[in-house]
């Protein structure tokens, strides 16, 4: 895979539900990037922040890995934030520097095994792009599963998620999942996942790949290790509230 900085260039872009902005991003340079379907970039903003430090966001690739040379990335507007604010209102055709591909959260090529994709919130962006991947061409089934306030009005509503899921993919949307912060969210987290690995998948899983809040995905690997998950057949990216940060 390739890695380092590039320059890129924007595209194309479109308005995404409320708030957000779907965005077509190619190297400047024309050449490929070379990612793996799960993995993310790291846009500098150009913005510098109090204190100095210039505004860079990670972004996962939601587009198939099919196509390496134009991308595909979605932005939700964050309140007063300068990173999402900057991508929200970029105009076409702008250049900004980039690195990457990064993160390990893809399946082995020539995978053929079963797998579990879980995403809250908007780790959703990533599973899209795992579920997308070549990889996942081969799997023997690929389900994922999304926990999320609600897929309506959400900055990815859960029609866009289908248009550009394979039909292979068996997509189960926890719609009413408890909102970032709650004390009780891990909880219901791991029950949503036990409720599925009963009624809809009982046959064990090969690879279970979680996105999304670290606050909730972190306890998820523990509950599945405890019901019998393979060792490393639990991959994370957290993309908010990481514990590994907060200890650090």
């Amino acid at each position: 895979m390739a890695q380092g900085s590039a320059k890129i260039r924007i595209a194309r872009a479109e308005p995404l539900g409320h708030g957000a902005r779907l965005l077509r991003i190619e190297r400047a340079d024309g050449a490929e990037l070379g990612f793996a379907g799960g993995q993310y970039v790291i846009i500098n903003t150009g913005v510098t922040l109090p204190g100095g430090k210039l505004a860079k966001r990670a972004y996962s690739l939601l587009s198939s890995d099919a196509e390496q040379r134009a991308v595909e990335i979605a932005v939700k507007r964050i309140g007063a934030g300068p990173g999402s604010n900057v991508l929200n209102d970029i105009a076409v055709g702008a250049e900004l520097e980039w690195s990457g591909p990064w993160g390990k959260l893809r399946l082995p090529p020539g995978f053929s095994g079963r797998a579990l994709a879980i995403a809250t919130d908007t780790g959703i962006t990533a599973a899209l792009g795992v579920a997308r991947s070549a990889a996942a061409a081969g799997a023997a089934q690929l389900d994922l599963l999304w926990l999320v306030e609600s897929a309506e009005g959400y900055f990815l509503s859960e029609r866009f998620v289908r248009e550009r899921l394979p039909a292979s993919v068996r997509l189960t949307v926890a719609g009413d999942f408890l909102p970032v912060g709650h004390p009780e969210r891990p909880a219901r987290a791991c029950a949503l996942v036990d409720q599925h690995l009963q009624h809809l998948s009982p046959a064990p899983y090969d690879a279970v790949l979680c996105a999304g809040d670290g606050a909730v995905i972190y306890p998820l690997r523990d509950r599945l290790t405890s019901l019998g998950a393979p060792e490393g057949s639990v991959l994370l990216e957290s993309f908010f509230n990481n514990p590994l940060k907060k200890s650090a």
